[in-house]
C-alpha cells in the first residue's frame, strides 16, 4: 500500500508539473488559443449545417473561413486606414491646426485661450512622435504577437471543429464505464452553455454593427461600411471597443461642427455603447446561455479589466461552467 501511495503521489506531481510547463510555454499564445475556441463555437452551427453534405473536414474549413476571413479583413483594413489617417494628420499639421482654430472659434472660445491651446499643440505632436519612435520596437513586437495569435486562433478554430467531438469522446473513455453516460450528459450541458454564450455574443455584435449604419449615415460619416464593420468587430473582440471607433469619428466631426460632434458622441454612447453593453448583451446572451445577466455583465467587464483579451473570453466561460454545473445538478435533484 505504501508503494502504491508513493507511485500515486509521483504520478500526480508529474501530471501537475507537465500541465504547469505546458501552461508556461503556451501562455504567450493564450489569447489566440482562447479566441480560437470562441470562434469555433460561433462557427459550430455553420459547420453542423454543412457537415451532412460536405463531410466534417471540408465543413470545418468552410465554417472557419466564414468566421475568420471577414474579421481578418475588417481588422487589418481598419488598422491600415487608421495608420493612413494618422500619417495624413502628421503630414498636414498646419491644416489641422487651422481646422482646430476654426472649431474653437465657432464654439465661442476666447482668443487668448485659443492662442494658448495652439502653442501647446506642436509640443504635443512632437511628444507623440518621440514616444512612437522610442517604442517602435515594442510596438513591432506586440504587432507580431498579435498577428501570430490571430493566425493561431484560426488554426485552433479549425481543429476544435474537426477534432473537438472526437477528443471529448476519447476523454470520456477515461471515466469508469458506469459513469460515462452521466458524464457525457454533463459535458453536453457545458457545450450547450458555451454555444449559447458565444453565438449569442456574435449575434449581439452583428446587431450593433447593423444599428451603426443609419447612425453613421445620419451624420454623413465617410466610409460608413468600414466604420460599421469596425463597430461589429469592436463589439465582438475586446481588442477594440466601441468608444475607440466613436471617439475618433467624433473628433473628425468636431473639425466641421462642434454641435454635430456632441450629438454624434451623445447618441453613440447611449445607443451603441451603454444600452447594448449594459442591457442588451447581458440579457440576450444570458437568455441563450442560461447565465444570469448580472453575472454575465460582471464577467465580461471584470475579465477584460483583469486579463485583457484572454480574460474577456475566459471569465464568461468560467461563469458558464459554474452555471452549467448548477443547472445540471439542480435538474437531477
Amino acid at each position: 500500500m505504501k508503494d502504491d501511495a508513493k507511485w500515486a503521489i509521483i504520478l500526480l506531481v508529474g501530471i501537475i508539473t507537465i500541465l504547469a510547463l505546458a501552461f508556461y510555454f503556451f501562455l504567450p499564445l493564450l489569447d489566440g488559443i482562447v479566441m480560437g475556441i470562441v470562434f469555433s463555437y460561433v462557427a459550430k452551427p455553420i459547420k453542423k449545417r454543412l457537415e451532412v453534405k460536405l463531410g466534417r473536414t471540408f465543413a470545418s474549413v468552410i465554417a472557419t473561413l466564414i468566421i475568420i476571413v471577414p474579421i481578418f479583413f475588417l481588422m487589418f483594413y481598419g488598422l491600415f486606414q487608421g495608420i493612413n489617417q494618422a500619417i495624413y494628420l502628421l503630414a498636414h499639421q498646419k491644416e489641422m491646426e487651422s481646422n482646430i482654430v476654426g472649431m474653437l472659434k465657432s464654439a465661442g472660445v476666447k482668443e487668448e485661450y485659443i492662442r494658448k491651446i495652439m502653442e501647446f499643440i506642436p509640443s504635443l505632436i512632437e511628444l507623440i512622435k518621440s514616444k512612437f519612435e522610442l517604442s517602435a520596437f515594442d510596438v513591432t513586437r506586440k504587432f507580431v504577437m498579435f498577428i501570430m495569435n490571430f493566425v493561431i486562433s484560426a488554426i485552433v478554430c479549425y481543429y476544435a471543429l474537426v477534432d473537438g467531438e472526437n477528443f471529448i469522446e476519447n476523454t470520456i473513455r477515461i471515466i469508469p464505464e458506469d459513469r460515462r453516460d452521466e458524464f457525457r450528459k454533463f459535458v453536453r450541458e457545458i457545450d450547450e452553455t458555451f454555444l449559447g454564450l458565444w453565438f449569442g455574443n456574435f449575434v449581439v455584435a452583428m446587431l450593433i454593427g447593423f444599428a451603426s449604419i443609419p447612425y453613421f449615415l445620419l451624420f454623413n460619416v465617410p466610409l460608413t461600411p468600414l466604420f460599421s464593420g469596425l463597430m461589429f468587430l469592436a463589439a465582438l473582440i475586446p481588442i477594440f471597443a466601441e468608444w475607440m471607433v466613436i471617439l475618433p469619428v467624433a473628433f473628425y466631426l468636431a473639425t466641421k461642427s462642434v454641435t454635430t460632434a456632441i450629438w454624434f458622441l451623445a447618441l453613440g454612447v447611449i445607443f451603441l455603447y451603454v444600452i447594448p453593453e449594459l442591457i442588451v448583451r447581458p440579457y440576450f446572451v444570458g437568455y441563450t446561455s442560461k447565465i444570469h445577466p448580472l453575472v454575465l455583465m460582471l464577467a465580461f467587464i471584470g475579465g477584460a479589466v483583469v486579463g485583457g483579451v484572454a480574460g474577456f473570453f475566459l471569465a464568461p466561460m468560467i461563469a458558464g461552467l459554474i452555471t452549467a454545473i448548477y443547472n445540471y445538478y439542480t435538474r437531477q435533484t
